[in-house]
């Protein structure tokens, strides 16, 4: 199986590391003083499973590398017009397209362009960050990506990438529902990376201020009901659950927007809880917490 990792910034570079090490033929498409690094150093991986550098091929660009088997879509959202032109040189017809993106559409900006019979949507949890060029910080006891059919049925391809890139350092799983899976994420991360972001604080001091924990139900109560109100089973769902399990982890929790609004770097606040809020005017449906807090980044989207 031949893999190419699309925008390989710190979850991208994160998978990568983990493919080169278990022998998977994988090829990293970045571009700066990271893709530099790596070409020159190899990529550093620090995590929970210890740490270790893998000498991983890398490419600051599409346009000579031929085509793959597979290609992980993990991109920043503000960047898929640039990203999916560049798709094509990558893509064959039969190359299968997983898309490891934030919010809860993206797979369909890019059925625009791509047979979506060849597009996996994916959700993943994982708390990772560049903490130099060339090495890659993970926390946490555990990192998931979440795959699914877009018409929820199993397929033999589901199981295959599933047998063949699930290691100890990262689980896959079979999603039946792929658009729950991808709104179950945003009730959590959206709500929670949205909040640090606009609150410029770690999880652990928005739990402990005085209406932090409140600001986070209520968002998450609102993701909730306009996901429901677009047709996604989210029965399930249990908010005390949500938080107590992020409260569980609140010390290994970081936020990727923030770290972007830290570096001067655009923002996908418009592509996640923004996403949510145009969602609430469609369906006349209030959200307070959610619209404030969109409004508190505006400034901030564009870097």
């Amino acid at each position: 199986m031949k893999i190419v990792i699309m925008g390989a910034g710190a979850v991208g570079s994160y998978y990568g590391g983990v493919f080169k090490r278990n022998g998977i033929d994988v090829t990293l498409i970045n571009r700066g003083k990271h893709h530099e690094a790596i070409i020159n150093n190899g990529l550093n991986i620090r995590s929970f499973w210890g740490d270790y550098n893998v000498d991983v091929n890398a490419s600051n660009k599409t346009s000579n590398l031929g085509t793959f088997d597979v290609v992980f879509l993990t991109t920043k959202l503000y960047s898929n017009q640039e990203a999916i032109k560049q798709l094509s040189n990558l893509c064959s017809d039969k190359t299968i397209i997983i898309t490891i993106q934030n919010g809860v559409s993206s797979y369909e900006e890019l059925s625009k362009f791509f047979d979506s019979a060849n597009i996996i949507p994916a959700a993943t949890y994982i708390e990772a960050e560049i903490i130099s060029p060339g090495t890659i910080l993970q926390k946490g006891s555990s990192v998931v990506i979440e795959i699914g059919e877009i018409d929820g049925n199993f397929s033999e391809r589901l199981n295959n990438i599933k047998n063949k890139l699930s290691f100890e350092e990262l689980e896959i799983n079979i999603s039946k529902d792929i658009k729950a899976s991808l709104w179950k994420k945003m009730i959590s991360v959206g709500a929670f990376g949205t909040i640090m972001t606009s609150f410029r604080s770690s999880f652990g001091e928005i739990i402990s201020s005085m209406y932090g924990e409140e600001v986070l139900r209520g968002t998450m109560n609102e993701i909730l009901e306009i996901g429901k109100l677009d047709g996604v089973n989210l029965n399930d769902v249990d908010i005390d659950k949500v938080v107590h399990g992020l409260k569980e982890e609140s010390d290994s929790i970081t936020s990727s927007m923030q770290q972007d609004l830290t570096n001067s770097k655009p923002l996908e606040i418009d592509n996640i809880l923004g996403h949510v809020v145009v969602l609430s005017k469609k369906y006349n449906y209030p959200t307070p917490f959610s619209t404030t807090l969109v409004s508190s980044l505006q400034k901030f989207k564009e870097g």
